[in-house]
């Protein structure tokens, strides 16, 4: 993949995570309004408020992956670019299912809870693979 497509699908991304995790913001006020405590009933939103947190981190981070790529000028592997939008995207998952009562991350419990938790490991090794992917890259590069 050329380095200006992979730097402009991570920056996209990345700003469609911030802004997808500010309309959760938004969303996370009406349960607190009189006319809205029906809304929040069964959740606990200090796991939505660390999934909403951890959206704005991962998209400023597909960001920075991106203007590396872009600095550097790095022909990146595909698969590097999609497991970090992916890993971007599904790591905060697992705070939304403990915010419904599932211990995601935990590896025990029936199919949801193992699924859950299965998914989160997915998505942080899916980041891993693609930081190691881009650094190596921009190291090889800085240093040719």
């Amino acid at each position: 993949m050329t380095s200006i497509l992979a730097a402009k699908l991570l920056v996209f991304s990345g700003a469609s995570a911030i802004a997808f995790s500010s309309l959760l913001g938004l969303a996370m006020l009406i349960p607190l309004q009189s006319w809205g405590h029906r809304f929040g009933k069964g959740m606990n939103f200090k796991q939505v408020g660390a999934a909403h947190l951890d959206w704005i981190m991962l998209g400023l981070m597909q960001g920075l992956a991106g203007g590396l790529i872009a600095l550097f000028s790095l022909d990146v592997m595909t698969a590097a670019v999609w497991a970090m939008i992916f890993g971007a995207w599904a790591n905060p998952l697992p705070y939304v299912f403990r915010a419904f009562g599932v211990n995601a991350f935990a590896f025990a419990g029936g199919p949801v809870q193992r699924a859950a938790a299965g998914l989160g490991l997915t998505s942080s090794l899916a980041i891993l693979y693609a930081w190691s992917v881009i650094l190596t890259g921009a190291l090889t590069a800085w240093t040719a």
